[in-house]
This record gives structure tokens, sequence and C-alpha cells, in this order.
């Protein structure tokens, strides 16, 4: 069998380098020639497989690791009789881990400070679901916004798009669809930018194009931005990078854990499709661990998860890295494709800490172990 794979899929080789010829290429440059021959496609966000790419090969299986499906073009792959699976899931810890961790940065220059913050989370899957238990774990306040569950769902409670306003936070984790009653792309737009509040916080770790950028540069000055994904990518808009308070290059999802977690999935998918014969690979990462000692003084909660990852780093080395440079683009993946040692909070431990019983209760509903 012949494999191609994006060249940065984490532990592509642990997982399918047994299964067949495994042939490795760059994401974002893989062509119709390159797949022609292939049984098996494995894939990132950065790859559009579509008729153009796969029309006439030889491909039956398309794994993507990633959460969100919109680089597929699912109407195509169903008809051509492509099987398709993403790692829907994968990354909900290490996003809702870094949704905490800008918290913690706009807590520390005195955002987000009242007793109960009024927060929304649109888009209310795996990841968003598991954001909401966090943000209501912060003392929070938590609306919920996702039609699609609510037409589904009798007892979900939803919140209607064009009724969001007053809040203090919002945290987008939608995939990014141009079709239907409730497509996400510019879903927020002008309009929905004008009513917020000033000084609200706008969180987008879903899709880029979901925020309409130029009504963001336009009318949305009052707000402060936190942005994960972007338009365009990896071409993105300087002006946006330079005003955002958080700016980080797609990498919400990525931890050392959700980097194995992802690959196992699409492994695992590819043998319930009947495409390979599952195989025991033995995973150290269920023991790696990292920890911080604070030798006995005391701390907050914010500043303990801070240790574990602060974005005010990543932004200002985003800025540093991309304004200045005309040829900007390589340098957005180069950068996330460094975020490969990030721990996610459930593999951390913390020694020495003296702590408030809010704090220790933070962190315990965190999944930060304490060694004591």
């Amino acid at each position: 069998m012949k494999i191609v794979a994006d060249e940065h899929i984490p532990f592509i080789h642990e997982f399918f380098a047994g299964a067949g010829e495994l042939h490795l290429k760059p994401g974002r440059l893989l062509t119709a020639s390159d797949v022609k021959q292939a049984d098996m496609l494995l894939v990132r966000s950065i790859t559009p497989v579509n008729e153009a790419l796969l029309a006439g090969s030889a491909v039956k299986f398309v794994g993507s690791v990633t959460a969100g499906a919109d680089h597929l073009d699912h109407e195509w792959l169903t008809q051509a009789g492509v099987t398709y699976r993403v790692a829907a899931g994968f990354n909900a810890p290490p996003v809702s881990d870094y949704v905490v961790s800008v918290v913690a940065a706009l807590q520390q220059h005195q955002l987000l400070k009242q007793a109960r913050p009024k927060a929304v989370v649109i888009g209310v899957g795996k990841v968003g679901s598991l954001v909401a238990k966090r943000l209501a774990l912060l003392n929070m306040e938590v609306m919920l916004c996702d039609p699609l569950r609510a037409q589904a769902e009798a007892a979900f409670q939803s919140v209607p798009l064009d009724e969001i306003d007053e809040v203090d936070f919002i945290s987008i984790h939608v995939p990014l669809t141009k079709a239907g009653e409730f497509a996400t792309h510019h879903m927020i737009d002008a309009s929905f930018l004008k009513r917020q509040k000033p000084g609200c916080v706008l969180l987008n770790a879903g899709r880029g194009a979901v925020i309409d950028g130029e009504a963001l540069l336009a009318v949305g000055k009052h707000l402060h931005w936190c942005l994960d994904v972007w338009e365009r990518e990896p071409f993105i808009c300087k002006k946006i990078l330079e005003r955002a308070f958080i700016a980080t290059p797609h990498m919400a999802g990525y931890s050392l854990q959700s980097k194995w977690r992802g690959t196992a999935m699409i492994h695992q998918l590819a043998c319930e499709a009947g495409m390979m014969t599952p195989q025991s690979i033995t995973s150290s990462l269920s023991v790696q661990r990292q920890s911080f000692n604070f030798s006995g003084e005391t701390n907050t909660w914010q500043a303990v998860v801070l240790s574990v990852f602060n974005p005010e780093v990543v932004t200002a080395l985003m800025r540093a890295t991309l304004l200045s440079e005309a040829e900007y683009g390589p340098l957005f993946d180069e950068m996330r494709h460094q975020f490969n040692k990030r721990h996610e909070f459930s593999s951390t431990v913390v020694e020495g800490l003296t702590l408030s019983e809010y704090d220790t209760r933070i962190l315990q509903g965190l999944n930060i172990s304490d060694s004591r």
C-alpha cells in the first residue's frame, strides 16, 4: 500500500510506516501527481482535498489530523466513493487550556476582573463544551450559542447569535462553513461587532474567516482581540496582528499529548475502514509529565497557568518574527511547527506552591496536579 502524508503530521512514522510505503510531502505543496498512485492520503487543515487533487487517483481513504473538516470537499469525496475521516475532538484539552491561559493573561492586565464576568461560547462541540466548563470553573456566567445543536437537541439552550450583546468574553469554536442556514463564514460581522460593549474580549480559536477582518479593523476597535486563527493563513493581515491583544499562529490545539492523540485517532479510523491492520503502538507519552517548583512562594492560579503556557510571550515573538518581513507566510508556518513540546495542564505537576483555597480549587479543576 502507498501512503502519502503531510510531512508535518506528528508521529507519522510510529503509526503508519509499518503499514506500507510511506511518502512524506509538504502539506501546502501536495499536487495531483503526488497522490495519483496513493491508496491513502493523510493531511492537515492546510491541504484542500477535492476533485482537483484526487480526480483519477487511486486514493481510497483520506485521514485528516484535524478537528475541523472545512478543507475537505465532502460532497465530491462522497460521490467519488472516497472514505474520509477527521480526528474530531482530539484537540479539545489543549484548546481549552489555551483559552484559560488567555483569560489568565487578561486578568494579569486587570481585564475580566468583574465579580462574575458574563461569557458566551459560540460553537459547542467537543472543544466548545470543554471550554464552557472551564469558563464556569473560572467563575464566569456562561451562555451557549449553537443553533445546530439546538435544532438537534430539545434540551439544549442556545442564545441566538443576533441577541449576543452586553457580554464580557466571547469565545469562538465553530468550523468554517459557507452554505446553509447557519453558515459561519464572516458570521462575526460589522453588526455583531458594533453591538458589543467597549472592553469586551473576542477570542477566536475556530477558523479565521469566521470573523470579517475588514469589519474588525473598521468597527471592532473597542474590543480586545485574542486571535489564534486568521483569514488567508499563512498570509495574515498585519494590521490585525499589530492591534491584537493576543496573537498566536494557529496553535491553540497543539500539545505533545494532542499531537499523539490526533495521529492515533486517524490510525484507528484507518483500521476501522479496513485500510490497514491494527498495530500495537507503545506510547511513552502517557507517563511524560512536566513539573514546576515554586519554592514556597505565594502564587495565584493565573501565575501557575502562565508558567505552563504564556500567550503574551508568543504574541511578542509572532510580531517580532512577522511584522518586519515581506515574505512572512513561510515564517507563520514555521512558528506553528515549532510548537511541538507544549504540555497540557493534565500532564503538569506543580511543587512548593502556597495558594488560597480558591486558587487551589481552580488548579484542581484544570487537572494541574500538586505533588504533595
